[in-house]
């Protein structure tokens, strides 16, 4: 069964987002705003009408019950057209339902609040294996891609021998428009402009009710007056009549559309504007479909369900999934100038996801993450994404000694942005949105992090699906990206295997990490357990693709550099203490700091099938020891355990943690190192999702580890990697 929520732990945002279209339909905080939002990095703010109204046997006005998405706020409007208040503000006969009267329950595709009164509304975001467009027809595409989800409304009358009506609505800041004004759509809805709407198909049971009172119209439905449609109104919705003795269920399509040339620097559109025609024509695609929509949906909920996991991960990975979904946008290059398909193809697919609430586009270290989601569902996309960086997001430097006042330059070479731009502008070649040189922390580069995410994304695409034939295409970038890797480590003769040099870019800075805002212990690049790990993890995926490749001196190189690392890590290792310092350095505060995210690199190398690299009895058994031992002293109270809510810290040091780099950590932890966590740190996790203040913004990376106060990174796609869950011990 889904996910069942206490009352208390229901009062939460979603996202329910269709696949590729940046686009989400976000509701489920009590007394709050929400709805349709397109290309956005935060819920939107309308009122979500969800409602019973039913006769009232004492006298003859009707009662509404509605579910709480709603501020309560019952402006008029017509008074901006008159000059006077012509509208009135008397109470109306609305009554949100408390928490204790709903029962909310998330599947892996679905959402559902059912109250005690026989209203029951439910959420379908389906989803599953994403054909290449380079492959499929445009038929198999308009199934995958269509830029819509479902509701369905059900309202159960059978006790009552009085009419009963469910209302589905909105309240916007625009206005709407009703449905049925298209000829020939045989639809019942509202649309803003052509942007996005909610339909379903003519029938007699359903009415369009458009009004700025209303609540107060929908409150007064009658079996005989119709409901009034205001044009100029901002809020409107559907009236779905059930009879005496009777239980009905409504299926409502909620779409989006935007047309046209929809980016700046790259001129795309979404592919999806190429498969259907308008707005009307993606909701009645998804009506008509509905029946194998929700078959997927029920297939997805039951994969879930029978997952070996407790009932906080099986939540945490359904939230999560559905925030991915709503920051992903398949767009088609509209000129063919970067290359990324043949220049004959009908589609030219060109893949991004946005960073939730910061909009930047394919934020490489959200990729090398989202790797684990993208393999399983669609690995298409993150060659995609691999090729674009190559064709026009690396760059070359020189390195340079930070350490050193005067700044020594010594041999660089190639690298790849931290973005690829932001909110929908593409960035020019060679640059990211985000990076800026002179900078010790935020906003600085991330160049040696970067490049080690392409090696190692680039090994999990080339191996795991086998397309020797594309490693193959990119064997040069393959060795220029060892020399690089070999360059950032030092001069010759002074190489350890561990990056000690930054990038000539930072000029007077130095690089940082994926962990930007982090404290001294994850926040610089240079001699960081966390990318130290993670180096050597690189030269171990080059390797395996070299060895591939049939070029044996690459490979050897690589595995030398990869047994230099291995060492130099375990030499720093503090035996008295066990654990690894997160900087190595003696005199940076980092040094005293005990940090999770050490173990983070081990996932590579396990999942590229190189178990014997990650084994105590294998060639790096020292090394995978002495992780193992630092695990255990850093996984305790007060240390990287929090001492307040029991969830995990990143950082002794820091209350600042990430949510998708803690499930990555506790795979490694798990299915690597043989360490299972408490059932009691996935609920905490749990609760700072769903009764911290990051319940606000749906799935929220980055929270403090006492209560869940979101700290940045809302709205976000990288909680996916707790499908790692998913994977056979």
């Amino acid at each position: 069964m889904p996910v069942l929520f206490a009352p208390a732990a229901s009062d939460f945002h979603a996202q329910h987002s269709p696949f590729g279209a940046f686009a989400s339909f976000t509701v489920g905080r009590h007394g709050q705003t929400g709805g349709f939002g397109l290309e956005l990095g935060a819920p939107a703010k309308q009122d979500v009408y969800v409602a019973l109204v039913r006769g009232n046997d004492s006298d003859d006005r009707n009662t509404v019950r509605a579910l709480p998405f709603y501020t309560g706020a019952q402006n008029g409007g017509a008074e901006a057209y008159t000059g006077a208040a012509t509208t009135k503000n008397a109470p109306v006969l609305w009554n949100a339902y408390a928490p204790d009267e709903i029962k909310r329950e998330m599947g892996f595709a679905t959402d559902s609040w059912t109250t005690n009164g026989g209203l029951t509304f439910r959420l379908l975001t389906p989803f599953g294996a994403v054909p290449d467009p380079l492959t499929k027809s445009d038929d198999a595409l308009r199934a995958a891609l269509c830029p819509a989800i479902l509701a369905e409304v059900t309202l159960d009358n059978t006790a009552h021998e009085g009419d009963a009506w469910a209302f589905f609505g909105v309240a916007d800041a625009d206005p709407l428009r009703p449905l049925s004004d298209v000829p020939g759509a045989n639809l019942c809805g509202m649309a803003r402009e052509t942007c996005w709407g909610f339909a379903t198909f003519a029938a007699d049971d359903v009415q369009e009710s458009q009004d700025w009172n209303l609540q107060e119209k929908v409150a007064g439905a009658s079996v005989t007056v119709p409901q009034t449609v205001q044009r100029l109104a901002n809020r409107g919705g559907l009236l779905l009549h059930v009879p005496p003795g009777e239980s009905k269920t409504f299926t409502v399509a909620l779409g989006f559309y935007r047309g046209g040339v929809v980016t700046s620097g790259v001129s795309a559109s979404y592919l999806y504007s190429r498969l259907f025609t308008g707005l009307e024509d993606v909701l009645a695609y998804a009506l008509k479909n509905a029946d194998a929509t929700k078959r997927i949906a029920t297939e997805r909920d039951a994969e879930l369900d029978a997952a070996p996991l407790n009932e906080s991960r099986r939540f945490l990975l359904a939230h999560a999934t559905h925030s991915y979904h709503a920051s992903t946008m398949l767009l088609h290059d509209e000129t063919g100038d970067l290359v990324l398909s043949p220049r004959e193809s009908c589609h030219r697919p060109l893949w991004v996801v946005n960073e939730g609430e910061y909009r930047m586009m394919n934020t490489f270290d959200l990729t090398v993450d989202q790797a684990f989601w993208e393999l399983k569902y669609h690995p298409w996309t993150l060659r995609n994404t691999l090729d674009l960086f190559c064709a026009r997001y690396r760059y070359y430097d020189e390195a340079q000694d930070a350490t050193d006042p005067s700044r020594p330059r010594f041999l660089g070479g190639i690298s790849f942005t931290h973005d690829m731009g932001v909110a929908n502008a593409f960035s020019p070649h060679g640059y990211s949105s985000y990076e800026r040189p002179n900078l010790d922390d935020c906003f600085s580069y991330m160049t040696a992090e970067q490049l080690l995410n392409w090696c190692l994304t680039a090994a999990l695409y080339g191996i795991t699906t086998g397309d020797r034939y594309w490693l193959g295409l990119r064997h040069d970038i393959l060795v220029a990206c060892l020399h690089s890797l070999l360059h950032r480590d030092g001069p010759d003769g002074m190489r350890n295997g561990i990056i000690s040099l930054d990038s000539s870019r930072c000029e007077n800075g130095q690089e940082i990490t994926t962990y930007d805002s982090l404290d001294a212990s994850l926040g610089q690049s240079r001699s960081n357990a966390y990318i130290a790990v993670k180096t050597w993890a690189t030269y171990l995926a080059l390797g395996r693709c070299f060895h591939l490749l049939g070029h044996d001196e690459a490979a050897a190189l690589s595995e030398e550099q990869a047994a230099l690392a291995a060492q130099a890590i375990a030499s720093h290792f503090d035996a008295k203490e066990g654990y690894l310092p997160a900087v190595f350095e003696g005199d940076n505060p980092g040094n005293a700091s005990r940090i999770v995210p050490a173990i983070e690199g081990l996932a590579f190398p396990y999942l590229l099938g190189d178990r014997d690299a990650v084994s105590e009895t294998g060639p790096f058994g020292e090394l995978i020891s002495l992780l193992k031992t630092h695990l255990a002293t850093v996984l305790q109270k007060g240390v990287c355990i929090d001492t307040e809510s029991g969830g995990v810290k990143m950082s002794s040091t820091s209350t600042n943690t990430w949510m998708s780099k803690i499930f990555l950590s506790q795979f490694v932890a798990e299915s690597v190192l043989g360490v299972r966590l408490a059932d009691s740190v996935d609920d905490a996790h749990a609760k700072w999702q769903t009764q911290g203040a990051a319940r606000n913004f749906a799935f929220t990376d980055q929270v403090t580890s006492d209560d869940g106060t979101d700290l940045g990174s809302r709205y976000y796609p990288r909680g996916v990697t707790a499908v790692l869950w998913l994977r056979p011990r």
